[in-house]
């Protein structure tokens, strides 16, 4: 085999096919794999290996022959055509020999093999049995015991020990956190996921998050989302105050323009997430035009452009219709559930940690036992 190979490689080296440096580490079931990802592209002999399949060779090595239960897959080494079950296909890219590995496209692996495949941290997270319920966790403020003194008999308040608890767990149990890029094409495009996917989110938009949950998280290599009020932010502008522990500090809009490898944002309303007079929120009471402005008016305060969280989970068909015209594709609520590929992208359900949820069910909701 290793002559082979050489051999093989002296062939690639005059059709122009070189060999690159090291690249991405590339992690499947949990565990590191030898052969790095070369310029995006991931090692097909260990995948394959991981679900059970087999790989050969025919044609004096022109031809990579994949065996998977039932099915075939045929694929020619510099060429994009392939046969799948006896059906011609046109890949993204061809396959490639890197040193002595065969090396194909994310989008060969997703599509062809089915499993899941995110990418965090400057590492590929492969999982040979994709996710097909995605929780995802609602937190609000984050404060240590030693200062909470106003919060702590407030529900919603997270005390960073429990919040480090629970997202050490995460990283210890190689749970992956995908990007809402991610849970779109999950939800619009059945791309699937890496089996142990977990969403963490932070409502509100309140300064403890970027003081006490962005290093805790940054930490263990883990990503959360952010849905502040804009309208605060905006309210604030260049100036962040310091974190008053007596009260509610939001986030200023120039903290939330910082870069990050930890945070991304999405609309939690600009200024519709307060109660009208019958209870509801502004959001609800609001007309289609009205919702429809607000939140483009958001849209100059975060990152992302696509994702929403109804103010206090309130919502009707006028915000839904609103929403979808803004640009939104999907929307989270307070209602407790999985996200599968079968959820409606505007009732998506989420599950609220509160100051009170213990260890125990912690680890029940992200393994995806309640």
């Amino acid at each position: 085999m290793k002559i082979f190979f050489s051999l093989l490689l002296l062939v690639m080296a005059f059709a122009g096919i070189t060999a690159h440096a090291d690249g991405n580490r590339v992690i499947i079931d949990g565990a590191e794999v030898s052969t790095p990802a070369q310029g995006g592209l991931l090692p097909l002999w260990d995948v394959v290996d991981s679900i059970g399949g087999s790989i050969s060779w025919s044609g004096h090595g022109r031809h990579v022959i994949i065996r998977q239960g039932d099915q075939t897959i045929i694929i020619t080494v510099r060429c994009r055509q392939a046969i799948v079950n006896g059906r011609r296909v046109t890949l993204a890219a061809p396959i490639t020999i890197i040193g002595e590995r065969v090396m194909v496209t994310r989008c060969f692996i997703v599509d062809y093999l089915g499993v899941g495949v995110g990418f965090i941290n400057n590492s590929f997270i492969i999982s040979s049995t994709p996710a097909t319920h995605v929780p995802v966790l609602i937190y609000h403020h984050i404060l240590p015991d030693e200062v909470n003194t106003h919060f702590y008999d407030n529900a919603w308040t997270i005390s960073t020990e429990n919040f480090a608890e629970q997202m050490r767990y995460l990283r210890d149990n190689s749970f992956y956190t995908p990007t809402l890029h991610e849970l779109e094409a999950f939800l619009y495009h059945g791309r699937p996921l890496p089996q142990n996917s977990v969403m963490i989110h932070f409502d509100d938009g309140y300064y403890s998050n970027f003081v006490y949950a962005y290093p805790i998280l940054e930490r263990y290599g883990l990503r959360a989302v952010l849905f502040p009020i804009t309208g605060n932010s905006e309210v604030l502008g260049d100036v962040q105050p310091p974190m008053d522990y007596s009260s509610l500090t939001h986030t200023a809009a120039i903290t939330l323009r910082r870069a990050s490898i930890v945070f991304e944002t999405a609309s939690h309303s600009h200024a519709l997430h307060d109660r009208a007079e019958d209870g509801r929120t502004l959001l609800v009471a609001s007309t289609k035009e009205e919702i429809i402005a607000d939140t483009r008016l958001s849209f100059e305060f975060v990152t992302n452009r696509r994702a929403y969280a109804y103010p206090l989970g309130m919502f009707n068909e006028t915000v839904i219709e609103a929403l979808q015209e803004a640009g939104i594709s999907m929307a989270f609520t307070v209602n407790r559930g999985y996200v599968t590929a079968d959820t409606d992208p505007f009732r998506l359900p989420r599950f609220t940690i509160y100051q009170t949820t213990r260890m125990e069910r912690f680890r029940d909701i992200v393994n995806r036992e309640m």
